[in-house]
């Protein structure tokens, strides 16, 4: 029997892994262009509160090399907004998907969907989830985003992340989630409030490698 097309993909994408980690190990970290903590608190009309600290059991999973946290307020809605970015990404040091983590603190996903939304001109593709904690509802924007491009597939990103390291000798990139509750409005205004940010995520990432 023929192998079939997914093995045969499997086993690119393993080969292709097999030489970005080869290329990653001789990667010196990349900075970031400006702090995360550059992008400013009143955004629009969303006023953001003070940095907030993950605990210590969380950072020791999550081992960014820089993130930020903050509630970001418009009139009586909030929204929590968190970013997590990685100057080097390898075995053990990657971007940890929201998807895996919620079900551990209690959370149920019951809807994955796509959207899409307009940022200075061009249309990027965010994951939208639907998650349920007894009778509260919240919705859940993520994406990863590096310094040429946004990406919502958790797989394509990976491959994008062997596609750098290979041919771009580069890694850095990091995870960008927005948390509003699951209401029309509310889901309305944080699709807005992303395409606010992501341009201030952009400014603080590394500059492109062409």
């Amino acid at each position: 029997m023929k192998p079939s097309w997914r093995f045969g993909a499997t086993a690119a994408l393993l080969a292709a892994t097999w030489a970005g980690a080869t290329v990653s190990a001789n990667r010196s970290p990349e900075p970031l262009a400006q702090p995360l903590e550059s992008i400013p608190r009143q955004l629009g009309a969303w006023t953001g509160s003070e940095d907030r600290r993950l605990d210590a059991a969380t950072e020791r999973v999550l081992k960014p090399t820089a993130y930020l946290s903050r509630l970001y307020r418009r009139d009586a809605l909030a929204v929590d907004f968190f970013t997590a970015f990685y100057a080097l990404q390898e075995a053990g040091e990657t971007m940890h998907s929201p998807r895996n983590c919620l079900p551990g603190s209690g959370w149920e996903v019951w809807r994955h969907e796509t959207v899409d939304v307009a940022v200075e001109g061009k249309t990027v593709t965010l994951n939208s989830y639907g998650v349920q904690n007894g009778a509260q509802r919240m919705v859940v924007l993520y994406w990863y985003q590096t310094p040429e491009r946004i990406v919502a597939s958790e797989y394509y990103a990976k491959v994008c992340l062997v596609w750098d390291a290979v041919l771009r000798s580069h890694t850095s990139g990091s995870i960008v989630r927005v948390v509003a509750p699951d209401q029309p409005d509310a889901v309305k205004a944080a699709l807005e409030f992303a395409a606010e940010m992501i341009p201030q995520v952009q400014r603080c990432l590394p500059r492109p490698v062409s």
